[in-house]
């Protein structure tokens, strides 16, 4: 906090419950009915289980805007231990990103910190991690457990909602947006600390115009460093790189070496 901005408050899953059970069913419909506009719906995807998604991002956003928050994180584990909740909230995730908030996975507040960050430096970003290396594309599947920003989906394919068996959370299948972004240039960034230090390890890139995977149930976007993805990698490690990252479309490098300069933290590019 001393050092780069971001305070960190830890909240109870009650207080997200609190908020689910305050919601009006009008509420509620009128959220779905949006989505069923922006998004393909899975037949298999039960109206109830669509509403009760939807009820899970109204909660959470009624949270973060009561509180005034600019990113959050929650890991999947507590829903479940929590014994009140149905679904891993996906979707919430994947909205919130849409409407400008920060966010990460399982507790991650550093990556969180760093996609509230990106919106302010760019405009755009999405959560992410790199997940396998495709040697034949000399680049890197990017995919998470199903969170994804999809106001950065390409617009010549449909954003899907699925009914999604997911094995993580131990809850109901999860509504889950899938879609690829667009292409074009793009960057990679983490946010580590070293010690009482930080900096920020980045590689530049394009993602590449690939969106038709036949069994992706996430979003997912293949990722070519123009360092190539080997060197990209083994540097990613050496420089202790995070297991999650930012993904910006368009190259802002530059934007990035200014505010690591701002923060007086190293900046390294891979």
């Amino acid at each position: 906090f001393r050092s780069i901005g971001p305070e960190v408050i830890h909240e109870s899953a009650g207080n997200i419950y609190k908020n689910l059970e305050s919601l009006t069913k009008e509420e509620v419909y009128i959220q779905v009915q949006k989505e069923r506009k922006m998004f393909q719906i899975d037949p298999k995807l039960s109206e109830e289980s669509h509403l009760y998604a939807a009820s899970m991002y109204l909660a959470i956003k009624k949270l973060l805007e009561e509180k005034g928050y600019g990113a959050y994180t929650a890991h999947f584990d507590i829903f479940q231990e929590d014994g009140r909740f149905k679904q891993v909230p996906l979707l919430a995730a994947s909205n919130l990103m849409a409407d400008g908030y920060g966010y990460a996975a399982e507790g991650d507040t550093m990556t969180a910190a760093l996609v509230a960050a990106t919106y302010i430096l760019t405009g755009n970003t999405n959560f992410s991690e790199m997940y396998a290396m495709d040697f034949t594309k000399d680049a890197i599947l990017m995919s998470h457990s199903g969170e994804g920003n999809w106001k950065t989906a390409r617009t010549d394919k449909k954003i899907m909602l699925i009914d999604r068996v997911m094995g993580e959370g131990g809850l109901e299948n999860p509504p889950t947006p899938v879609f690829a972004p667009v292409p074009g240039p793009a960057s990679v960034l983490s946010l580590i600390s070293v010690g009482d230090n930080f900096k920020i390890v980045a590689a530049r890139g394009e993602i590449i115009d690939k969106a038709d995977l036949k069994h992706a149930e996430v979003p997912y976007m293949f990722f070519k460093p123009i360092s190539g993805v080997s060197s990209c990698v083994e540097a990613w490690l050496r420089n202790g790189g995070s297991h999650h990252e930012v993904v910006n479309l368009g190259d802002y490098t530059e934007r990035w070496k200014v505010l690591c300069s701002i923060l007086g933290i190293e900046y390294v590019e891979v």
